[in-house]
């Protein structure tokens, strides 16, 4: 093979991957603007761009040693004939009465290139010489593949280019589709706090009320006053303390919680023992099922929580005469602790939800006792600060079946 063409080959073969990685689209014009100048011979180039379909064509680059400033193309002249034709266009004979200024004395041939894909005119590469060139039938054909190589370039640099804009877009949708879930949950959480904070609040103000008549009616009594807003505070101070353990930190460790092995077995009774007043008032049978002696490493005053709110909760949705059955399961890398009930079970429109803060599936279903709204989603997050998981399994009527996963190695927070 011939060593010019060789060279040639090589040259738009390096500037077609350069420019592939080149991701300023004024990189890539300046490439082969200044590759057509080196393959054809040319003494300077430059090159007329539209970056955007409805605008007008520009000047994108010119050679340094360009020796003046090109004037914008004029109808019907070289530029119209090479993009309406989609061929290079060759004068070798510049005539000044062609042009609006004496040009010849700049330059005295050229060849105008346009770069096009399908219907799609990008612009033009002008490449000049300042002595007459009598173009070949070779040199045609490098024009040819100059404007083909410039023309595929810059279509896969608008496709990536769109990839991305389309990537960003996409990011930016899921972005904000987050934040919205984000705000959404916001405003959940404080109208649901709001609305466990007001009855409560109401209460206190009816029984104060009632104490502070002086109408002629017989006013309630100071202590059973006293008696009603306590408990009303109580239940304030619970709806708090919750509160405060699953928003505190975003939901990392407290400094207040200590890891020490905890006997789950021994926990479990605990919690059943305390639970059994509860359980007796609808005749709820609470059975510990037999397991070996099992311990972790872990909070007990959390890990005693999340147990008495899953059992708390099983008798609360369990029906007369039920039983729930708490187990301790021994795997090879984990400790599941089950809490199996036959009561009312969750529907599965509510099943996803129930781990929410404030979430009730039953939320007319009569209950033993005030609660806060808050016992599952402390499950979940008591669960998960120790390295474990909580997974739920019900159907409606027929009971829920909760697991919790606690891994046997210490969980770094």
């Amino acid at each position: 093979m011939d060593k010019t063409i060789s060279r040639r080959i090589t040259l738009l073969n390096k500037t077609i991957l350069d420019s592939m990685a080149e991701k300023d689209i004024m990189v890539i014009i300046r490439n082969f603007t200044e590759v057509g100048i080196t393959i054809l011979d040319a003494d300077f180039g430059f090159a007329w761009w539209k970056f955007q379909d409805h605008e007008e064509y520009r000047l994108a680059y010119k050679s340094q040693n360009t020796p003046y400033e090109p004037t914008l193309p004029r109808e019907k002249a070289g530029n119209y004939v090479a993009r309406t034709t989609k061929k290079p266009f060759f004068d070798s004979h510049v005539k000044d009465d062609n042009y609006e200024f004496n040009i010849s004395k700049y330059l005295k041939s050229y060849i105008i290139i346009p770069i096009y894909y399908n219907d799609l005119i990008y612009g033009s590469l002008v490449l000049c010489y300042k002595h007459e060139h009598i173009f070949t039938d070779d040199e045609q054909g490098w024009a040819i593949s100059l404007g083909n190589s410039t023309a595929q370039t810059i279509t896969i640099h608008r496709f990536i280019e769109k990839e991305q804009e389309n990537i960003k877009k996409t990011t930016m949708l899921k972005y904000t589709w987050k934040l919205l879930q984000e705000e959404k949950l916001k405003t959940e959480f404080i109208a649901n706090a709001t609305h466990e904070f007001r009855t409560p609040l109401a209460i206190i103000k009816g029984n104060v009320d009632l104490g502070l008549q002086s109408n002629g009616k017989k006013p309630k009594s100071p202590r059973s006053v006293f008696r009603a807003v306590n408990t009303e505070i109580k239940h304030l101070s619970e709806i708090l303390s919750d509160l405060a353990m699953i928003t505190s930190e975003n939901g990392r460790l407290n400094n207040d919680m200590t890891f020490t092995e905890v006997d789950l077995g021994l926990l479990t009774k605990r919690v059943v023992k305390r639970c059994k007043t509860l359980a007796h008032k609808k005749r709820i049978a609470l059975k510990v099922k037999p397991s070996p002696n099992i311990t972790i490493l872990g909070d007990r005053a959390y890990l005693e929580k999340l147990l008495t709110n899953l059992i708390h909760n099983s008798i609360t949705y369990g029906k007369e005469k039920g039983k729930t059955t708490i187990e301790t399961i021994d795997t090879d890398r984990h400790i599941v602790l089950k809490v199996v009930d036959d009561g009312i079970g969750i529907s599965k429109k509510d099943l996803p939800h129930i781990f929410e803060r404030f979430y009730r599936a039953n939320k007319y279903y009569p209950t033993s006792g005030r609660r806060t709204g808050l016992g599952l989603a402390i499950v979940k997050w008591v669960a998960e600060i120790h390295g474990g998981q909580v997974s739920v399994e019900s159907s409606k009527n027929k009971g829920s079946t909760f697991s919790i996963s606690l891994p046997k190695e210490p969980h770094s927070p």
